[in-house]
């Protein structure tokens, strides 16, 4: 695989994974640079739900994705009980608001709600329950990270951000989707053209349609002969459809499940470990406690998670009209509520903006909660924990870059460090 590792064009990893770059300015809010934790709490101390969405609450006007499709009212959220009560409540506050994605990602279950979202969850659930780690680990992640840190060690310095954050999540997902790693940059192409705001109709649903492209010899390959891989799973599942009869998944069905899967399995992990790093190397005497204890590890990624997570901010479809933190909402309204807000509550932790890796650990919602809690989030955990140790382990001087600037978060919509320049030698 180093010989693979080989053929992954940098230029093109730095197009897809600048955070202060063309495709992720155009998602809105991604430009943002001020003192998130100072904004949030003046959001959140100015009452808990606000008539506006996050951004304008917080002085950045941006309204795409789902905010540009809505016409409708937009309120949002800021404390952790009034977060977590919208995550729980399914019947009120729908995952329909997702709806439009379907038209590029095909079915899938991010804006399924109730007993279908439950039936198709189900299929792949048991792929990224806690007990299958191990799979991940074995099969991908572990020797993954090996090969990525073997790339940079000779060096004595490395943008982490670009050579083990963003493509330790990419290779790992499409890995078990039986891609191979020359094509994981072009299908991550698609997946930014598939999203990508502001682009005409007909550019993403023909990247929508060239990620099915790619994958369809592969499920064709996987149906005649298995592998232990995700596709597999996915190519023996059966699902009992609304007049209660039972059939395999279907292509479409596959193609769904895997568009949605491998946008957010090459996404949010990789701007979340560069946001663990980032935490501990501005935190020096905390990152020279993990790197003697990595008992310390877990939580150093719990903290980091709550500390700043990677996406602020999630939605709902209001079902019908409610009051919400004291504020009448109206059926059809948009809630949008913002887990940075949340995590950063001292009703729920005391001296909540400082980073503290020997603080209690205590659920936060980073992952979101309720039946749309990430999927994936044990496997992200498995990622970065691995990654973070064997980076420790190789680099045990590691520390800042002292000839590149310091680095800082940006972003409201996908929030991460454009860079993590760091030295080892």
């Amino acid at each position: 695989m180093l010989q693979d590792s080989a053929e992954l064009d940098q230029e093109l990893v730095r197009a897809l994974f600048d955070i202060r770059g063309e495709l992720h300015q155009a998602a809105g809010g991604s430009d943002y640079a001020g003192d998130l934790h100072a904004d949030l709490r003046a959001a959140r101390e100015s009452g808990p739900v606000h008539a506006a969405p996050v951004g304008e609450v917080l002085g950045h006007s941006y309204r795409t994705g789902v905010l540009a499709e809505h016409s409708a009212p937009i309120y949002s959220a800021f404390d952790f009980a009034t977060v977590n009560t919208v995550l729980r409540d399914p019947d009120v506050y729908s995952s329909a608001v997702y709806d439009s994605v379907s038209e590029m990602f095909g079915k899938n279950i991010l804006q399924m709600g109730g007993s279908e979202h439950t039936r198709y969850r189900g299929l792949v659930q048991h792929s990224f329950a806690r007990s299958m780690v191990p799979w991940w680990a074995d099969n991908w992640i572990e020797h993954i990270v090996e090969v990525l840190l073997r790339r940079i060690e000779g060096q004595g310095r490395a943008d982490l951000n670009l050579d083990l954050c963003a493509l330790l999540p990419l290779l790992t997902i499409t890995s078990s989707f039986g891609i191979e790693w020359h094509q994981a940059l072009q299908l991550r192409t698609y997946v930014e053209t598939m999203l990508g705001a502001g682009r005409p109709k007909s550019e993403r649903l023909a990247a929508s349609a060239a990620i099915a492209d790619m994958l369809r010899p592969v499920v064709v390959e996987r149906r005649r002969s298995p592998q232990d891989d995700l596709i597999t799973v996915l190519t023996r599942e059966t699902i009992v459809d609304e007049n209660g009869d039972r059939h395999l998944l279907g292509d479409d069905e596959i193609l769904g499940f895997a568009r949605l899967v491998l946008t957010a399995g090459s996404g949010t992990t990789w701007r979340q470990l560069a946001i663990v790093l980032w935490a501990l190397l501005g935190h020096p005497d905390q990152l020279d406690a993990v790197q003697r204890d990595r008992s310390l590890v877990r939580p150093a990624i719990e903290e980091a998670l709550r500390w700043e997570v990677t996406d602020p901010t999630f939605h709902r479809l209001v079902t019908r009209d409610t009051v919400l933190g004291g504020v009448p909402i109206p059926a059809g309204a948009v809630i949008e509520i913002c887990l940075a807000a949340a995590n950063l509550d001292p009703a729920r932790w005391a001296d909540p903006e400082r980073f503290d890796i020997t603080r209690p650990i205590r659920p936060h919602l980073a992952f979101a909660t309720g039946p749309h809690v990430c999927l994936g989030m044990h496997v992200a955990r498995a990622e970065m924990a691995i990654a973070l140790n064997a980076v420790l382990d190789r680099f045990p001087r590691l520390r800042w870059d002292p000839q590149a600037p310091r680095p800082a978060l940006l972003g409201l919509t996908m929030r991460g460090p454009a860079e993590v320049p760091v030295v080892f030698s």
